[in-house]
């Protein structure tokens, strides 16, 4: 492993810092966030066409962090340190999340909805990618969960072995697994392959965008991502254009998405994230530039905002959604549900719910743990 150390320090000058935010990456999880919204906030047309694609933009993003804050580790000092991570990983999601979750069950309690014991278990032990839970967007938190611990769990036991790292085996890791994840999804899918929707959930068969987020960060600290986004526009361009291509020509839920069709929109979100990452300095330059009050300047710091806050924003949006429901503003105003207006109304509440939430627990609690688990 000494060998890997010492040729990717070489390369260290130039390295993104993968612990602070990128104006890039947060413009990203914003745009994320505002698919998810307009996905679950209208009924039709192309924001709700699309907005399910959301998810595996923040999978895309996810994997790519998370797996380089692991490979930037590993790089460093040789070795992974297990309990720092999942220590960190559970204070940036647990206490945010579990604070949804009682207020989730004290708004069931004070309604006339029922839960079984067996949703509540699904989402405390984050199983809701395989067991029903109480909401039906948690699906993807579980699946953030579950890849993260097993990759880091195997990480850290491969360092700890001393086991060098062979990069045409890791290669082929790489990029077997999202393959071995179509023919899974092919098998599951087939029984409905003349339906005109179907749905699911299981890790082992949605991971794939947080499996190119990692195959990204790989290609980052061990290979020549950073000189292909320096050089080979072109290729990520051609990547994005494609993956945007085939969200709009296939459905979600149909045969062709669910199997192969996932894959390339997830790729083409890895093109749109490494396209950003080619631009940090314009957009740094854009939001640091004496402009005053810039219309480009303001529209990149109000997307940061939403992105920073976007995980906050994420968790509530629902429950944003089923109290607009509950206190009957669709009815007063005369809207119809998933309409434009009642759309609208429904994504500016669920942005300020989320930001409010987000200053009340996960920003004090994230810079507890900077401060505490550096």
């Amino acid at each position: 492993m000494s060998a890997a150390n010492a040729t990717q320090n070489n390369r260290g000058a130039d390295k993104i810092d993968l612990r602070q935010h990128k104006i890039s990456l947060d413009l990203l999880r914003a745009l994320a966030i505002l698919l998810v919204l307009g996905r679950h906030s209208f009924s039709d047309g192309l924001w709700h066409w699309l907005g399910w694609s959301g998810v595996d933009l923040f999978f895309v993003i996810s994997g790519f962090l998370v797996s380089g804050l692991l490979f930037g580790e590993l790089q460093a000092t040789g070795n992974i340190r297990l309990g720092r991570f999942l220590a960190r990983r559970a204070l940036k999601i647990y206490p945010s999340f579990y604070l949804f979750l009682l207020v989730s069950l004290l708004a069931v309690w004070l309604s006339d909805r029922t839960v079984t014991a067996t949703q509540i278990l699904s989402e405390v032990f984050y199983l809701q990618s395989y067991l029903d839970g109480i909401w039906m967007h948690t699906w993807s938190l579980s699946v953030e969960e579950h890849f993260y611990f097993v990759m880091a769990l195997a990480m850290a036991i491969w360092a700890r072995r001393g086991y060098p790292i062979n990069e045409r085996r890791t290669w082929l890791w790489l990029l077997g697994i999202p393959l071995v994840m179509i023919v899974l999804r092919i098998g599951y899918c087939w029984p409905h392959h003349t339906s005109e929707r179907f749905d699911f959930t299981a890790t082992h068969l949605r991971a794939d965008g947080i499996w190119l987020g990692v195959i990204l960060g790989y290609a980052y600290h061990f290979g020549d991502l950073r000189r292909w986004i320096k050089h080979l526009r072109w290729l990520f361009v051609s990547l994005s254009v494609f993956g945007l291509a085939v969200l709009i020509l296939f459905p979600a839920g149909s045969f062709a998405m669910n199997t192969w069709g996932m894959l390339v929109v997830c790729m083409g979100f890895a093109g749109v994230l490494c396209l950003g990452l080619g631009m940090e300095g314009t957009l740094n330059q854009c939001l640091h530039a004496d402009t005053g009050k810039s219309f480009t300047k303001r529209v990149i710091v109000s997307l940061q905002f939403i992105g920073r806050h976007s995980y906050s924003i994420y968790l509530w949006h629902l429950f944003a959604d089923n109290l607009l429901a509950k206190m009957g503003l669709f009815g007063v105003m005369g809207w119809q549900d998933g309409q434009f207006a009642a759309g609208i109304s429904t994504v500016v509440f669920s942005l300020v719910l989320g930001t409010a939430m987000g200053h009340l627990v996960e920003i004090p609690v994230l810079r507890w743990r900077n401060k505490n688990f550096a």
